[in-house]
């Protein structure tokens, strides 16, 4: 009898016009309730019973009830969402048929459009399967979603790997092109350096070899040629090939598996710097000085090359760093032995100069995760850079500072790597820090390319990690740009990588502006969003190969929950809820919410600052930045990635 009131009617319109309303971001919790976060900075809690309206990321207004000193929202329309399609679970149970996102965050429950016929299309109970929303709740009845495509079947025992490129949108196959594969420029000169006892250093399973040195000593001190791959050799520059290469733009690496930039035909074999195979490259000349300078200017050609040797770091760093060696060890033969020792002189040198006159960053280990045929980690090894990582490193450094420079110098464009040093708005706030660790430079200073490299210098000499990480936390943000630009964390005036055509599309650009230059031709025009682009495509890659590592550590690590083993962990972020650590013996990251830092009675003095990057306890500084602490692991969370850890020895 009331439906039809128009009094009634009325005063609900009434009462909705004069309920307050708000616009903002739906933000989702793992335990079905939620908040609405303003642009304001202002949160409205959302009760799960109210979740199941909307999504986590949707963009939303609702209406906000005052209850004392809480506040709630109350969906009420949809302005924009972000889950247009996601990876989920099927479950196919006689006729009940439901799906489970794989993100834990989207909890709604979704109606399945043409779910009875799944199975006649050869959908099975536990396949993991793409979908895509067709109706918002907030738009009608229930949110109603369409299965598009099987990501992988439910015995796959590495479907993680595809779950994740999926979820992020990435190929999860190399590109394939029927394309003859020949040389496209034929015009070009290329010196016949096939004689020329070229090596390559990878490791022991690399099949994309980009990469091949040769060094001379002479009275200056030394010549190192560096030859790169050249795939724009054989990829038309705006053909459909490089129009994929470009939207892939890197090639992703997972373990044990890889999807490349360039179709495999080329980056695993043509392209690859195979031993005893022509190759085309572009190379470059340099003369390093016997203080470590580079001297001059570096020579830029294309040639043919062969590699004469395919090595490994193992072999080559332990004959490097062994001056006697076991029976059945490798060694190089009298040709090559030679040039692996006067290359290791040359790089001590060259990485001395640069600690001196440029910034050099702290290397840290590598951690391989070693995987069965069921798709499990059985090991995870920790492998420091040794004395062959070092070779290639400097090597390639050089290279890519003497490209940066060659490119600023003759196309004034390319695809530079660029670092402002701190953010310009906290500049004040590292020379006051700075101060207080007796450093004295004027924020002026710190804007300028040298005065950046003698704080660092400064910096480096009090090896005081807790002020490493205060200072990093100033920075801006690195970039890449079609314009030069100097590289602050590097420490020098323009760097651009060409090193990795292969793998990388920016490196692949770079060829083809040196090229032009060899040919004296105008220089390829470079997007102006170039930079944008690239630097998103690798974000998007880190997410899945973050996505696959921490899964992967979390099934790796599941037995040691609530153990007594004790890690060292080191500090390398604190915030208010607590501080996330790595593990030094495996890598893994570790949170440590505040309220398992201390003993269960100094909960509440226990107080994480993030702006001072330290854990105070009743007003004392117990922990900060770099500290390397014990912890122990109480709780492994797979569907969320998450390992949580508690302090071992309790602060108070």
């Amino acid at each position: 009898m009331f439906q039809d009131n128009p009094l009634l009617n009325q005063l609900k319109q009434t009462m909705q016009e004069n309920t307050p309303k708000r616009t903002g971001i739906v933000k989702a919790s793992e335990r079905g309730f939620g908040f609405l976060e303003t642009d304001k900075g202002k949160r409205f809690f959302i009760a799960p019973s109210e979740m199941k309206k909307v999504l986590h990321g949707d963009k939303i207004s609702a209406s906000i009830t005052e209850n004392g000193d809480k506040s709630s929202a109350q969906p009420l329309q949809l302005k924009q969402t972000n889950t247009t399609e996601f990876v989920a679970q099927l479950s196919i149970k006689d006729k009940r048929i439901s799906i489970k996102p794989n993100n834990p965050l989207l909890q709604g429950f979704f109606k399945i459009k043409g779910a009875m016929q799944l199975s006649n299309k050869g959908y099975h109970d536990g396949d993991w399967v793409k979908v895509k929303l067709l109706s918002h709740a907030l738009d009608g009845n229930g949110f109603l979603v369409e299965v598009v495509e099987k990501v992988a079947e439910h015995n796959d025992p590495f479907a993680y790997r595809l779950i994740a490129v999926a979820t992020h949108q990435l190929p999860n196959k190399a590109p394939e092109f029927d394309h003859p594969w020949q040389v496209i420029d034929v015009d070009l000169e290329r010196q016949d350096l096939t004689k020329m006892p070229f090596f390559t250093i990878d490791g022991v399973n690399t099949q994309d070899m980009d990469d091949a040195l040769y060094i001379e000593e002479n009275d200056q001190g030394w010549a190192l040629t560096v030859a790169i791959s050249d795939p724009s050799a054989y990829v038309p520059e705006n053909s459909e090939m490089d129009a994929e290469a470009k939207k892939r733009s890197f090639t992703l690496y997972l373990p044990n598996f890889n999807v490349p930039m360039l179709p495999r035909d080329l980056s695993d074999s043509l392209c690859s710097l195979k031993e005893g195979e022509k190759r085309a490259t572009i190379c470059c000349t340099l003369q390093i000085g016997k203080s470590g300078e580079i001297l001059g200017e570096p020579t830029f050609f294309a040639a043919w090359i062969k590699s004469h040797y395919r090595l490994n770091y193992h072999d080559v760093s332990t004959y490097l760093e062994n001056e006697t060696l076991a029976e059945g060890q490798w060694k190089p033969n009298k040709e090559l032995g030679p040039l692996l020792k006067v290359l290791e002189q040359a790089t001590e040198v060259r990485h001395q100069w640069r600690c001196e006159n440029t910034v050099v960053i702290k290397s840290q280990p590598d951690y391989t995760l070693k995987l069965n045929n069921k798709g499990e980690v059985y090991e995870i090894l920790c492998e420091p850079r040794r004395t062959a990582n070092r070779l290639v490193e400097e090597s390639m450094i050089a290279a890519n500072v003497c490209a940066g420079d060659f490119l600023a110098k003759h196309c004034q464009t390319g695809v530079f790597n660029v670092h402002s040093g701190f953010a310009s708005d906290r500049l004040e706030k590292a020379a006051t820090l700075l101060a207080e660790y007796g450093i004295t430079v004027e924020a002026a200073t710190l804007a300028t390319l040298e005065g950046y490299i003698k704080m660092r210098q400064d910096v480096a000499l009090l090896h005081n990690a807790y002020l490493d990480h205060r200072l990093r936390r100033l920075l801006s943000y690195a970039d890449t740009a079609p314009s030069p630009a100097p590289h602050f964390t590097m420490g020098v005036g323009h760097y651009a990588t060409w090193t990795s055509p292969i793998r990388k599309y920016g490196d692949l650009i770079n060829h083809r502006l040196i090229k032009s230059v060899l040919m004296q031709q105008t220089a390829t025009e470079i997007d102006a969003d170039v930079g944008v682009h690239l630097n998103e495509a690798r974000k998007v890659q880190r997410m899945a190969e973050r996505d696959v590592n921490n899964l992967l550590y979390c099934c790796y690590l599941k037995d040691q929950e609530n153990s007594d083993w004790r890690y060292k962990a080191e500090i390398f972020d604190i915030v208010k809820a607590g501080c996330r650590v790595r593990v030094q013996e495996n890598g893994a990251t570790f949170f440590v919410p505040s309220s398992l830092l201390g003993k269960s009675s100094e909960a509440k003095k226990i107080e994480c600052v993030r702006e001072q990057g330290v854990v105070k306890v009743a007003d004392q500084i117990e922990l900060q930045l770099g500290d390397v602490i014990d912890v122990m692991l109480t709780s492994v969370k797979p569907e969320s990635r998450q390992l949580i850890a508690k302090l071992a020895d309790p602060l108070g």
